[in-house]
């Protein structure tokens, strides 16, 4: 792991214009990484590096690049900003030799994709709902249409943050009892990822399995 985080430190750092569009970045040019991004490491380092991945708002390729690093070679990697999306195209050919893995898109896009690991982290589609069930309904979607894969790895903004915040309204912040509504016939884990006024927004990471 120490050997990507340099990696990706070292790109971060020699290409500053990337923070301008994207500030979340910033946190990838520090020595501590996101713990997300470091329990998503370990999740993926334990799995079959054969397995087709879907991955939701890559943003500009933290996690994809985990993927690439790993070994992981049946991926698609969806972002519906064109912008970031270039960005991370070029960051992944540049640091992995690597192409066609990012999708210049939303998901889902119409077209059939099926998964055996979905992975929805450090991203919130919030602009397609209004409450929270259609925020439950839309999530459990995102699943069915990856072909209920076995693996699902979803970050979301916890429900002890109740701070007010138009970027992550009310209806999208959810408790493990959401989560298990969701999916009560998985094994279920969970991660404090970012716990407000520590930091601007409290996350939990769940790793949900399908038994």
């Amino acid at each position: 792991m120490e050997k990507l985080q340099s990696l990706l430190r070292a790109y971060n750092q020699g290409h500053p214009e990337d923070n301008l569009i994207a500030p979340w970045n910033r946190q990838f040019c520090e020595d501590v990484f996101p713990k997300y991004w470091e329990i998503t490491y370990y999740i993926l380092q334990s799995l079959d590096k054969d397995n087709r991945v879907i991955e939701i708002g890559c943003g500009l390729g933290s996690v994809t690049s985990i993927l690439c690093y790993l070994g992981y070679n049946k991926v698609v990697s969806f972002e519906k900003d064109a912008l970031i999306a270039c960005k991370a195209k070029h960051r992944i050919k540049a640091l992995f030799n690597v192409e066609s893995i990012v999708k210049v898109s939303k998901y889902p896009d119409g077209e059939p994709h099926r998964c055996d690991i979905l992975i929805l982290v450090n991203c919130a589609y919030s602009d397609q709902t209004k409450t929270k069930p259609e925020y439950l309904v839309l999530l459990r979607e995102f699943y069915e249409l990856a072909g209920m894969p076995r693996y699902f790895i979803l970050e979301v903004i916890d429900d002890s943050y109740t701070e007010a915040d138009e970027a992550f309204p009310l209806h999208i912040r959810l408790c493990e009892t959401d989560i298990r509504g969701m999916f009560p016939d998985s094994h279920i884990k969970c991660w404090e990822t970012y716990k407000y006024p520590e930091n601007e927004k409290s996350k939990t990471l769940y790793l949900i399995e399908k038994v």
